[in-house]
């Protein structure tokens, strides 16, 4: 039998600057558990709200060596192609208008939820053009954990109205350690020790381009 069921896809944005194990465990973790069917990622150009380290070159060919080898894992240069970055839910609605048949579904990590309802369209930055809410209302989340934080209030979630939010945290098998910053880190203090969140491929890409050397 055919099924109608349009197809899952979460959306995993962000800098990758670099891209680390916890990126592509929280994934594949939701890929298993059946949150999505594919996970797209999708890195950001150069941003007015963060100072990148790296180019977005440099960025996306660490994120091809990084998935290599799982077809679910998509990787994406629409965002770096727009040159403008206009925030998350701008992109989620082209994204939607683009491909009709697909459910989208916003990944983000635990760190970032609160402050969703702040977020806006870097164009309307002053003033209180936020456009957060709408995200929330729109689109649904699978939102994982971060070290330091809690999981959000799925309850107080839902009475605001929102789309269906979906947690992956240590009771799916997922415990994120990592972070791009703290690796940065690592490697300012001592280049010639791979940091434990960096696949190796990644790890010889950077040292091999001389990046992140403050």
């Amino acid at each position: 039998m055919f099924s109608n069921r349009r197809m899952n896809v979460a959306v995993l944005g962000g800098a990758f600057d670099p891209v680390h194990k916890d990126h592509l465990t929280v994934a594949k973790t939701c890929l298993d558990r059946g949150l999505c069917d594919e996970v797209w990622f999708m890195p950001s150009p150069d941003r007015w709200d963060k100072a990148l380290n790296a180019s977005p070159e440099d960025r996306f060919a660490m994120l091809e060596l990084a998935m290599e080898g799982d077809p679910r894992l998509v990787l994406s240069d629409m965002e770096i192609n727009k040159g403008d970055f206009r925030g998350s839910y701008v992109f989620l609605c082209e994204l939607r208008e683009n491909f009709p048949d697909v459910n989208f579904r916003l990944l983000t990590g635990a760190d970032t939820y609160e402050g969703i309802p702040h977020w806006r369209d870097p164009l309307h930055f002053f003033g209180t053009n936020y456009n957060g809410h709408l995200l929330l209302r729109d689109f649904e989340l699978i939102v994982f954990a971060r070290k330091g934080y809690g999981k959000p209030d799925e309850e107080q979630h839902n009475a605001h109205g929102y789309a269906p939010l979906h947690w992956v945290g240590p009771e799916s098998g997922f415990d994120g350690k990592y972070s791009s910053t703290e690796i940065r880190r690592s490697l300012l203090k001592n280049r010639n020790v791979r940091p434990e969140g960096l696949e190796p491929s990644v790890y010889d890409y950077i040292i091999d381009h001389d990046l992140y050397r403050g």
